[in-house]
């Protein structure tokens, strides 16, 4: 359950879950982006499977539908109970720099950033939402980027397309969109499980069409490692 709190670093949970995540030997870690206006697909992901996660990271295009969710949560406890502790958010192209957050306290300003790190099991996770990185001629400058300020990981949206690839020694996840999708894919969302030390990181993604709970596998654009 989430703290309802912003960090001194931007994420929203409490100092102890941020550091507990940082010491964790494995995390698991939504991942989901573009809602673009569906707010009731997010939910309906945080419903799936939020109360099981240790994090929740939200790529960006979509900030209002997430805030409301998280007002609701500050009034209702079963919206609540389904938050993990941390949630990274970052700030895309339809988003605004800050948005009121409901809190024990009252209403407080929610800042997003461009870009936000999390460090999750030892490693260092970089999110940004993409539109600044010319991510349509290909993600080598987002991993140069990622890869300059420590990170071994990358999430981001922007493109509409579920995507993995592996490049600059850095791991790119793109979750797609789970609203409005691209190139013939299903609204989709990931599920990212890491572990301590040197490992490859073990990754699925999941439509939201159809049952719940259904593996997606998107078109293969490299190979990973």
């Amino acid at each position: 359950m989430n703290a309802l709190e912003q960090d001194s670093s931007l994420l929203i949970g409490s100092a102890q879950d941020i550091e507990s995540l940082a010491r964790k030997d494995s995390a698991e870690i939504i991942v989901a982006s573009d809602s673009h206006g569906g707010g009731a697909q997010l939910l309906g992901i945080l419903t799936e499977c939020g109360r099981q996660a240790d994090a929740f990271i939200f790529c960006g295009d979509g900030m209002s539908e997430l805030c409301g969710i998280l007002h609701q949560a500050s009034e209702e406890s079963g919206i609540r109970e389904l938050l993990p502790p941390v949630i990274a958010v970052v700030q895309g192209n339809n988003d605004i720099p800050s948005y009121p957050l409901q809190t024990a306290a009252g209403v407080a300003e929610l800042r997003v950033p461009v870009t936000q790190t999390v460090c999750a099991c030892g490693h260092t996770l970089f999110i940004t939402h993409g539109h600044h990185f010319s991510l349509y001629g290909g993600t080598q400058e987002l991993s140069q980027v990622a890869l300059a300020s420590g990170a071994d990981t990358v999430f981001y949206g922007h493109t509409h397309v579920a995507a993995v690839e592996y490049s600059n020694s850095v791991f790119l996840l793109n979750p797609g969109s789970c609203r409005l999708p691209r190139g013939g894919q299903p609204p989709c969302y990931a599920r990212f499980r890491v572990r301590t030390g040197a490992v490859p990181p073990d990754f699925t993604f999941f439509q939201l069409k159809g049952k719940p709970g259904t593996p997606y596998t998107p078109p293969p654009r490299t190979s990973y490692w």
